[in-house]
Protein backbone atom coordinates (compact mmCIF):
# COMPACT_ATOMS: atom_id res chain seq x y z
CA UNK A 1 0.00 0.00 0.00
CA UNK A 2 1.29 3.44 -0.94
CA UNK A 3 2.29 5.72 1.94
CA UNK A 4 0.57 9.13 2.02
CA UNK A 5 2.77 12.09 1.11
CA UNK A 6 4.48 13.50 4.17
CA UNK A 7 6.49 16.60 3.18
CA UNK A 8 5.58 20.17 4.03
CA UNK A 9 6.29 22.47 1.13
CA UNK A 10 6.79 26.12 2.00
CA UNK A 11 6.25 28.33 -1.03
CA UNK A 12 8.01 31.65 -0.66
CA UNK A 13 6.98 34.52 -2.92
CA UNK A 14 8.28 38.04 -3.50
CA UNK A 15 6.99 40.18 -0.68
CA UNK A 16 8.60 41.79 2.34
CA UNK A 17 7.03 39.09 4.54
CA UNK A 18 9.33 36.52 2.91
CA UNK A 19 11.78 36.87 5.78
CA UNK A 20 9.14 35.37 8.07
CA UNK A 21 9.14 32.21 5.95
CA UNK A 22 12.57 31.56 7.46
CA UNK A 23 11.00 31.55 10.92
CA UNK A 24 8.22 29.21 9.79
CA UNK A 25 10.75 26.78 8.29
CA UNK A 26 12.88 26.96 11.46
CA UNK A 27 9.88 26.28 13.71
CA UNK A 28 8.76 23.28 11.66
CA UNK A 29 12.26 21.79 11.52
CA UNK A 30 12.63 22.17 15.29
CA UNK A 31 9.63 19.84 15.53
CA UNK A 32 11.26 17.42 13.04
CA UNK A 33 8.82 18.00 10.19
CA UNK A 34 10.30 17.36 6.73
CA UNK A 35 10.34 20.69 4.89
CA UNK A 36 10.99 21.47 1.26
CA UNK A 37 11.12 25.10 0.15
CA UNK A 38 9.91 26.17 -3.29
CA UNK A 39 10.85 29.75 -4.01
CA UNK A 40 9.67 32.20 -6.67
CA UNK A 41 12.27 34.24 -8.52
CA UNK A 42 10.94 37.43 -6.92
CA UNK A 43 11.36 35.95 -3.43
CA UNK A 44 15.13 36.04 -3.92
CA UNK A 45 14.89 39.83 -3.74
CA UNK A 46 13.90 39.45 -0.08
CA UNK A 47 15.57 36.30 1.26
CA UNK A 48 18.35 34.07 -0.02
CA UNK A 49 18.15 30.49 -1.21
CA UNK A 50 21.11 29.69 1.03
CA UNK A 51 19.24 30.84 4.14
CA UNK A 52 16.22 28.71 3.32
CA UNK A 53 18.36 25.74 2.32
CA UNK A 54 20.27 25.92 5.58
CA UNK A 55 17.10 26.18 7.66
CA UNK A 56 15.20 23.43 5.81
CA UNK A 57 18.12 21.06 5.35
CA UNK A 58 17.18 20.64 1.69
CA UNK A 59 18.15 22.38 -1.53
CA UNK A 60 15.62 25.06 -2.44
CA UNK A 61 13.55 24.18 -5.50
CA UNK A 62 12.96 26.96 -8.00
CA UNK A 63 13.58 25.77 -11.54
CA UNK A 64 10.49 24.46 -13.31
CA UNK A 65 12.68 22.70 -15.86
CA UNK A 66 15.16 21.08 -13.48
CA UNK A 67 16.34 17.62 -14.47
CA UNK A 68 16.99 16.66 -10.85
CA UNK A 69 14.03 14.29 -10.78
CA UNK A 70 14.68 11.41 -13.13
CA UNK A 71 11.38 9.56 -13.21
CA UNK A 72 8.89 12.45 -13.14
CA UNK A 73 8.88 16.13 -14.00
CA UNK A 74 10.01 18.09 -10.92
CA UNK A 75 6.68 19.75 -10.27
CA UNK A 76 4.92 16.38 -10.29
CA UNK A 77 7.51 14.77 -7.99
CA UNK A 78 7.17 17.65 -5.50
CA UNK A 79 3.37 17.64 -5.78
CA UNK A 80 3.27 13.90 -5.07
CA UNK A 81 5.41 14.15 -1.92
CA UNK A 82 3.47 17.07 -0.38
CA UNK A 83 1.16 16.63 2.58
CA UNK A 84 0.76 20.40 2.98
CA UNK A 85 1.74 23.31 0.78
CA UNK A 86 1.87 26.68 2.55
CA UNK A 87 2.50 29.90 0.66
CA UNK A 88 4.25 32.32 3.04
CA UNK A 89 3.80 35.12 2.08
CA UNK A 90 1.23 34.98 -0.70
CA UNK A 91 1.47 38.12 -2.81
CA UNK A 92 -1.41 39.57 -4.81
CA UNK A 93 0.37 38.32 -7.94
CA UNK A 94 0.62 34.75 -6.67
CA UNK A 95 -2.97 34.75 -5.45
CA UNK A 96 -4.14 35.95 -8.88
CA UNK A 97 -2.10 33.26 -10.66
CA UNK A 98 -3.49 30.50 -8.47
CA UNK A 99 -7.07 31.79 -8.74
CA UNK A 100 -6.76 31.93 -12.51
CA UNK A 101 -5.04 28.58 -12.90
CA UNK A 102 -1.87 30.06 -14.38
CA UNK A 103 1.14 27.76 -14.12
CA UNK A 104 4.21 29.69 -15.15
CA UNK A 105 6.65 28.86 -12.37
CA UNK A 106 7.51 25.90 -10.18
CA UNK A 107 5.35 26.91 -7.21
CA UNK A 108 2.16 27.45 -9.22
CA UNK A 109 2.70 24.16 -11.07
CA UNK A 110 3.31 22.22 -7.83
CA UNK A 111 0.17 23.62 -6.22
CA UNK A 112 -1.97 22.95 -9.26
CA UNK A 113 -0.66 19.39 -9.66
CA UNK A 114 -0.93 18.47 -5.97
CA UNK A 115 -3.78 16.96 -4.01
CA UNK A 116 -2.22 18.16 -0.74
CA UNK A 117 -3.82 20.63 1.64
CA UNK A 118 -2.96 24.19 0.60
CA UNK A 119 -2.58 27.09 3.01
CA UNK A 120 -2.43 30.62 1.63
CA UNK A 121 -1.03 33.36 3.88
CA UNK A 122 -1.60 36.68 2.11
CA UNK A 123 0.58 39.69 2.90
CA UNK A 124 0.63 42.97 1.01
CA UNK A 125 -0.17 46.64 1.20
CA UNK A 126 -3.58 47.32 2.74
CA UNK A 127 -4.91 49.02 -0.41
CA UNK A 128 -3.78 46.10 -2.53
CA UNK A 129 -5.37 43.62 -0.13
CA UNK A 130 -8.69 45.50 -0.17
CA UNK A 131 -8.79 45.80 -3.97
CA UNK A 132 -11.90 44.07 -5.38
CA UNK A 133 -9.82 41.88 -7.72
CA UNK A 134 -7.67 40.59 -4.85
CA UNK A 135 -10.75 39.94 -2.72
CA UNK A 136 -12.42 38.10 -5.63
CA UNK A 137 -9.28 35.99 -6.11
CA UNK A 138 -9.21 35.12 -2.41
CA UNK A 139 -12.85 34.01 -2.60
CA UNK A 140 -11.94 31.90 -5.63
CA UNK A 141 -9.17 30.17 -3.69
CA UNK A 142 -11.68 29.43 -0.93
CA UNK A 143 -13.88 27.79 -3.57
CA UNK A 144 -10.91 25.52 -4.33
CA UNK A 145 -10.98 24.52 -0.62
CA UNK A 146 -7.66 26.19 0.08
CA UNK A 147 -7.20 27.24 3.69
CA UNK A 148 -6.42 30.89 4.28
CA UNK A 149 -4.76 32.64 7.18
CA UNK A 150 -5.77 36.19 6.41
CA UNK A 151 -3.48 39.12 7.07
CA UNK A 152 -3.78 41.15 10.23
CA UNK A 153 -3.50 44.81 11.05
CA UNK A 154 0.08 45.85 11.53
CA UNK A 155 2.94 47.99 10.34
CA UNK A 156 3.31 47.79 6.58
CA UNK A 157 6.42 48.22 4.44
CA UNK A 158 5.02 51.48 3.04
CA UNK A 159 5.14 53.06 6.49
CA UNK A 160 1.41 52.92 7.16
CA UNK A 161 -0.45 50.67 9.52
CA UNK A 162 -3.27 48.57 8.13
CA UNK A 163 -4.67 45.17 7.18
CA UNK A 164 -2.12 43.35 5.08
CA UNK A 165 0.51 42.33 7.62
CA UNK A 166 1.40 38.63 7.45
CA UNK A 167 -0.27 36.52 10.14
CA UNK A 168 1.87 35.63 13.15
CA UNK A 169 4.52 32.94 12.57
CA UNK A 170 3.21 30.86 15.50
CA UNK A 171 -0.30 30.93 14.00
CA UNK A 172 0.99 29.94 10.57
CA UNK A 173 3.01 27.09 12.04
CA UNK A 174 0.06 25.88 14.10
CA UNK A 175 -2.21 25.83 11.03
CA UNK A 176 0.38 23.96 8.97
CA UNK A 177 0.65 21.35 11.72
CA UNK A 178 -3.13 21.04 11.90
CA UNK A 179 -3.35 20.44 8.16
CA UNK A 180 -0.44 18.01 8.28
CA UNK A 181 -2.22 15.83 10.84
CA UNK A 182 -5.72 16.17 9.35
Amino acid sequence: MEQPPRTIIIGVTGGIGAYKACDVVRALRKKDYPVQVVMSAAAERFVTRLSLQTLSGNPVAQDLFSTEYRRKPGHIALADQAAVIAVVPATAHTIAKLAGGFCDDLLSCVITASRASVLICPAMNDRMYQHPAVQANIRRLQEFNYSLLLPVEGDLACGRRGIGHLADVAEITKEIERLYHA
